[in-house]
């Protein structure tokens, strides 16, 4: 059976357009994590798992939903081998981010479409769907299962996938519609920590606050003083072209905001207020995040700074500033291309310390293991052609990365689209978009890979 795959894509885009439409609708931003509820991850991720559960039951699936912390949906063999699709359905903020439209209405606009989500992770996620409605309605014949996996919890950490591959067995092989194409087959260690400590006594900050994730650089920074600098604030943001303000007596900074794994596409609004201060008063702490820390994308004032030729350079960024009561934290995400790496970022940061004579401590929160799959294996073979054939592309070749996809979870998983090779990443920014065109193309491309995969 002959299939057009890009006509059937263009036959169901208004169906997926309408499911994607409540999909983005729910606020699926983590608030807290509660494993003892029944919303583990808040009642909009919980609503919106359950939404897409139902949809696929009223749509003949099987349907799985594990604790609320993830769910699947599944066609195909019922004993045949399982290949996983992994996406994800909670989004990061959009506080402080300046969205010209309603960032959990999709609009459309210019050919594209505008919603928190519609990029990273949600407008994947239902392409990825729509294919396997695709695959079930047309009842081709399938010797394995192709099951679509999705979670709460990937931008704060993924327990949500922790959790459920507790409860069920991992697919052999499969891939997450999460990055970008032709295929990403290798993803750096993620590592994140803290700097914490107290302020001089002489430190003139009494609230400093910017960023909410550390795997974003921080748009929107504000800092209160002890003493009025105004004028030089002023003068200061006209003198190097920031944009920033100075209202209710906080000092305003507006940065642009980028994914940290690549921090040196944004302008961190943090470090604008960490430089002027530093350089019209200047304050132990200032001292030090200037010298260690800002516009430093790569880690070089700290030593951390490695480059592997397959996986490319560390990447650094300042995701997070909280300085209240005279305390402060500062939270630090780097996309790592080594493993085994946390023992040197702890001796370069503490030796940072000693050298600049402060009393801070360092705290690892977390640091992952690289994940790579063979470039040459019959996975990356297959999803390729699904590539190539669906775009007539064969120059763009596959590559490694700094994100950390859900990928990670499956041995031989890699991770695959939804951007295009040319396309401007809007991951994590304002404005986020999909462009309808690409969306549509998606659905061709995870139809076939994934009919390729378990037919």
């Amino acid at each position: 059976m002959k299939i057009d795959y890009m006509e059937k894509a263009q036959e169901y885009y208004p169906s997926a357009l309408k499911l994607l439409e409540k999909i983005i609708s729910f606020k699926t931003i983590l608030d807290k994590y509660d494993p003892n509820s029944d919303a583990p991850f808040g009642v909009e991720n919980k609503k919106a798992l359950n939404y897409l559960l139902e949809s696929a039951k009223n749509d003949g699936f099987e349907v799985k939903n594990v604790d609320n912390y993830a769910g699947h949906i599944e066609i195909g063999n019922s004993n045949g081998e399982i290949v996983g699709i992994l996406g994800h359905l909670d989004v990061v903020p959009t506080k402080g981010q300046n969205w010209e439209s309603n960032p959990f209405i999709l609009t459309k606009r210019d050919g594209k479409l505008y919603a928190r989500g519609s990029e990273d992770d949600k407008g994947p996620l239902v392409a990825s769907y729509i294919a396997l409605k695709i695959i079930k309605d047309l009842k081709l014949p399938v010797s394995k299962r192709a099951r679509l996996i999705f979670g709460c919890d990937e931008e704060s950490g993924s327990r949500c996938l922790t959790h459920y591959f507790e409860k069920e067995i991992k697919p052999e092989i499969g891939f997450s519609p999460d990055a970008e194409f032709p295929l990403i087959y290798g993803e750096k260690s993620n590592a994140s920590f803290d700097i914490k400590g107290k302020l001089a006594n002489d430190d003139i900050i009494l609230e400093f606050v910017s960023g909410e994730r550390y795997n974003v650089v921080p748009e929107t920074a504000r800092m209160k003083l002890k003493i009025d600098l105004t004028n030089e604030y002023l003068a200061y943001l006209k003198e190097n072209n920031y944009r920033g303000e100075v209202k209710d007596g906080y000092l305003y900074a507006y940065g642009i905001a980028s994914h940290a794994m690549v921090p040196q596409k944004g302008l961190n609004a943090s470090f604008i207020l960490f430089e002027f201060l530093n350089r019209i008063h200047k304050t132990n702490l200032s001292n030090y995040v200037c010298k260690y820390l800002t516009f430093d994308p790569f880690g070089e004032k700290l030593g951390i700074n490695i480059y592997d030729d397959n996986m490319k350079e560390l990447t650094m960024n300042v995701g997070v500033v909280n300085i209240l009561n005279n305390e402060f934290k500062i939270g630090i995400n780097c996309r790592i291309p080594v493993n085994n790496y946390d023992t040197k970022l702890k001796e370069c940061v503490e030796k940072s310390f000693k050298l600049t004579d402060n009393d801070y401590s360092f705290n690892l929160l977390g640091c992952s293991k690289i994940h790579y799959v063979d470039p040459n294996s019959d996975l990356i073979k297959t999803l390729m052609n699904a590539y190539q054939e669906m775009t007539g592309d064969y120059t763009n070749k596959p590559f490694t990365i700094g994100g950390g996809t859900y990928a990670a979870f499956i041995d031989n998983a890699v991770a695959f689209g939804p951007m295009f090779p040319g396309s401007e990443d809007v991951c994590h920014i304002a404005n986020e978009y999909i462009k309808v065109e690409d969306f549509i193309k998606s659905i061709a491309i995870y139809t076939k890979a994934i009919y390729d995969l378990i037919k």
